[in-house]
């Protein structure tokens, strides 16, 4: 089918299957979130946190389940808590609003999230309270890459998940997760999750049996699993969550084993946990104090390789961790005094390495803050467990990051990112020291109750080395990515429409120079039991570094973000209905084809053909 074909096709399918907001699942203020950042495991997680809150909203008058919600910080929560010891049970979720810390923006993030409804004090202990979860999903492509033809691929092309959950009151939550990949063989090295956790017993705060992870302070002591993404205009200031229930089918950076956190008191607490994993264990503990608007923590972890982390003589890697053993100790703390937020961490390891950020915040009122971050990673500084706030990772990097959120006449709101930042040592595509800056800015303007339009710029300057030179003195240069996106969304009735033009450009000192723009058009139709999301998009990217990635709309547990590089159409089509309050079945179709190439992707991954097409299906069943 020609191309000219294709695009009728979809201009034609468009209509009737209208959709949603890139994701119809994660309202706009994650989606943003989401589409900063390429990683697509981490978002991966964030995501499918987010449509099990959905699926299973959180009742704001227990405040033992609050801390499930990542929006809410232990501020927000004590500012429930006094509420409701004060006023009672909430009887809408509109009192947020009434309560400090809740502004405007951070209520309509959790509105999707949340629920509120009365809840006894004293209860006799029901199985009926139990609620259960099942969801399988098996999807895969159309088209066979090479490797499943020629048998370099164990496995078959197809994707399978199956993950149960229990929950009894959010006091016993048992999980148990499948995942088949892609050129995986069916019952072979496939992926399986699984955790038992106890909540709010007495003084036992929480107890994880399985798979957990650790994330406590700004997380330059211990930090795994999940880190947020910081948000445009906002300070990327983190609360851990202490110890968690891993993410169903997070496959990276996980722990397994025990993990506990004990009440000592009105005011303290303390977690201790042991982990083996893939021939490295971890244990270890933390300890914080909490009364009033001050949070003290001190963490300490020891990491034992079963063998030594031997590294390859290599130009970049010098400064790399080698050994069997390490240590890391750190200290955190938080203070909220009105208006003002001050936080920081210093964590040091067992050869002296260093490790230190520090920030504040001043919200001038829900429109109008100012924040800074400064951070100084040693190269030296060894952590296989770290993930604080960085522009590239948690050590050999210093830097200062600039945030601001102003209300604008004519009702404009603007929001603008700044972070300046340096590497004093070697790192990987960069033999010699380094420096970057990136700016991120964005302008909104809503218009009515249901229309906006948002203008986002994205300018990052990175140095790295010249690449296909053949030289031993690593010559480097400065590379500049640019991008400007425009976007209008309207909601009438059932109906979500949304228009988008993405830009994009990428310069070196070098010569290299790339282009390319996307322009999209996608929807959502919300029935009483059906919900329609669709989209298709034009691309024209003529080189990798000025790719644009595309978050699209999926289903629970598999999430995409398709980049799009090349000349072309992509177009996806997601269908979910509610059979009855228990049943649901969701589907997923989607479209990619090239009009400037006869095959697609290399190697085993080779695609004979100028398209590709994925397919999804989902069971979700509820008791």
């Amino acid at each position: 089918m020609h191309l000219k074909t294709w695009i009728l096709t979809i201009a034609l399918l468009l209509p009737i299957a209208v959709a949603a907001q890139v994701s119809g699942d994660v309202d706009e203020s994650i989606e943003q979130w989401v589409e900063e950042t390429g990683d697509d495991a981490s978002a991966s997680e964030l995501t499918d946190q987010l449509l099990e809150l959905r699926d299973s909203p959180v009742n704001i008058n227990d405040t033992t389940a609050v801390g499930r919600l990542p929006m809410i910080t232990p501020f927000m929560e004590k500012a429930l808590r006094n509420y409701i010891l004060l006023y009672g049970q909430m009887e809408s979720i509109k009192e947020l609003y009434l309560i400090p810390g809740f502004d405007s923006a951070t209520v309509e993030m959790l509105k999707p999230y949340i629920v509120a409804e009365p809840i006894e004090t004293k209860r006799r202990w029901r199985l009926s309270d139990g609620h259960v979860s099942l969801v399988s999903g098996i999807g895969g492509t159309v088209e066979q890459a090479v490797g499943y033809q020629d048998g370099r691929y164990e496995g078959d092309n197809l994707r399978a998940y199956t993950c149960f959950n229990y929950n009894y009151r959010n006091k016993i939550l048992l999980r148990l997760a499948y995942d088949k990949d892609p050129g995986e063989a069916w019952g072979k090295n496939n992926f399986i999750g699984y955790h038992l956790m106890l909540n709010d017993m007495g003084r036992l705060e929480k107890l994880i049996v399985g798979r957990y992870n650790l994330q406590f302070g700004q997380g330059v002591t211990l930090w795994t699993g999940f880190a947020p993404f910081r948000m445009m205009g906002q300070t990327p200031v983190r609360f851990g969550g202490g110890v968690r229930a891993a993410s169903t089918f997070y496959e990276q950076d996980y722990q397994e084993g025990v993990a506990a956190t004990l009440r000592l008191g009105r005011s303290w607490h303390a977690s201790a946990f042991a982990s083996s994993v893939s021939g490295e264990k971890l244990m270890g503990g933390h300890l914080d104090y909490r009364r009033g608007d001050l949070i003290l923590g001190a963490t300490v972890s020891h990491t034992a390789l079963d063998d030594s982390n031997a590294m390859s003589d290599l130009v970049y890697n010098q400064d790399y961790f080698r050994g069997r053993t390490l240590t890391n100790v750190g200290v955190d703390a938080a203070w909220q005094y009105g208006r003002l937020l001050l936080y920081g961490e210093a964590a040091v390891d067992d050869s002296l390495g260093k490790a230190v950020i520090a920030g504040a915040r001043y919200a001038f009122n829900s429109h109008h803050s100012l924040g800074i971050n400064c951070h100084h990673y040693d190269a030296r500084y060894h952590n296989l467990h770290a993930e604080a706030h960085s522009v590239g990772s948690t050590w050999n990097e210093k830097g200062v990051s600039l945030d601001a959120k102003v209300r604008l006449p004519l009702r404009i709101d603007a929001m603008a990112s700044l972070d300046l930042h340096s590497s004093p040592g070697l790192r990987y595509g960069s033999y010699s020291p380094s420096s970057g800056d990136w700016l991120r800015a964005q302008l909104r303007r809503q218009i009515g109750r249901r229309t906006h339009v948002t203008v986002r710029y994205a300018y990052r300057r990175k140095e790295r080395n010249i690449p296909n030179v053949d030289s031993t003195l690593y010559l480097g240069e400065s590379t500049i990515r640019q991008q400007l996106q425009v976007e209008a969304s309207s909601t009438m009735g059932p109906w979500t429409l949304r228009a988008r033009a993405i830009a994009t450009s990428f310069d070196s000192e070098n010569g290299v120079q790339e282009t390319g723009w996307l322009a999209l058009l996608d929807g959502r139709y919300s029935g009483e039991r059906l919900q329609i999301n669709a989209g298709a998009s034009y691309f024209d990217i003529n080189g990798y570094y000025a790719r644009i990635y595309l978050n699209e709309s999926h289903l629970q547990y598999a999430f995409s973000m398709p980049t799009m590089n090349g000349q072309g159409v992509r177009a996806y089509i997601v269908v979910r209905y509610s059979v009855n309050e228990h049943l649901a079945v969701n589907a997923k179709y989607g479209l990619t084809l090239y009009a400037d190439r006869e095959s697609i992707g290399s190697g085993a991954a080779q695609i004979d053909a100028n398209h590709q097409q994925t397919w999804m299906i989902q069971v979700r069943l509820k008791y």
